[in-house]
């Protein structure tokens, strides 16, 4: 998709292999008119919605603002106003849009969360390796300062001239689909392009399938708990998101 050629994000619980090119297939009219309407749709093998179904970011915003907890509107405005121009080609909204929908995953907008044994931060659960402290705030005191440095970290891999312990979802999003690049970040690599299910022990089954759900307009308070997808869809609860 040259939409993605270049698109961005940092996620992995082993180091990155080089990526495999995925292709995405579109849910049925039927299932996108189903998430659009808010019912979360189990999302199989290679399905994800194509970015023509996305909700604008706009609308997320307004979907998943309570899902971002009590500093959603300094998240959002850090989210829309973050510099991509090291990107210049991106699609600007579906980056937004992308960067929206996995902060509400990886962190439910909290951004003091560590997880992983502490070897996740912020936002987007970036990890880092030891030359680089990762951008954190306390409780009840993250900054919008805060929240572009984590976007930073996230996004791109680093902020300045350390190096990611993954790289950005830029590095997937250049050879991926957008499904696969996000399998790949939550994995740190495409174990089947041909089912975006198939994930480590500490990665997430459900994940893209998730993504793709919130993409498309399903807000938080609509998903299924993980034991409810398990039943619904057959994803096995993993340790970590």
């Amino acid at each position: 998709n040259a939409l993605f050629t270049s698109l961005l994000i940092s996620h992995a619980f082993a180091a990155p292999q080089a990526p495999s090119a995925g292709a995405d297939s579109s849910p049925s009219k039927k299932d996108l008119k189903s998430m659009g309407e808010g019912t979360y749709v189990c999302l199989h093998k290679t399905t994800f919605p194509l970015p023509p179904a996305w909700k604008s970011f706009e609308e997320l915003s307004r979907i998943n603002q309570q899902g971002l907890g009590p500093d959603s509107a300094n998240i959002i405005k850090a989210i829309k106003t973050f510099d991509t121009s090291p990107n210049p080609s991106v699609d600007v909204e579906q980056f937004q849009s992308i960067i929206l929908a996995l902060v509400v995953q990886e962190s439910g907008g909290d951004g003091d969360v560590v997880q992983d044994d502490g070897k996740s931060y912020g936002l987007l659960q970036v990890q880092l390796r030891n030359d680089e402290q990762p951008a954190t705030c306390d409780s009840g005191g993250c900054t919008y300062k805060n929240y572009l440095k984590m976007l930073q970290q996230g996004v791109f891999g680093y902020s300045g001239t350390a190096t990611a312990e993954a790289p950005g979802i830029a590095f997937w999003l250049a050879s991926n689909s957008p499904g696969a690049a996000l399998r790949s970040y939550n994995t740190g690599s495409l174990p089947d392009s041909s089912d975006y299910s198939k994930a480590s022990p500490l990665s997430t089954q459900s994940y893209v399938s998730d993504l793709g759900n919130r993409l498309a307009g399903v807000s938080p308070k609509q998903f299924p708990n993980a034991f409810r997808l398990q039943e619904m869809c057959g994803f096995v609860p993993g340790d970590s998101s």
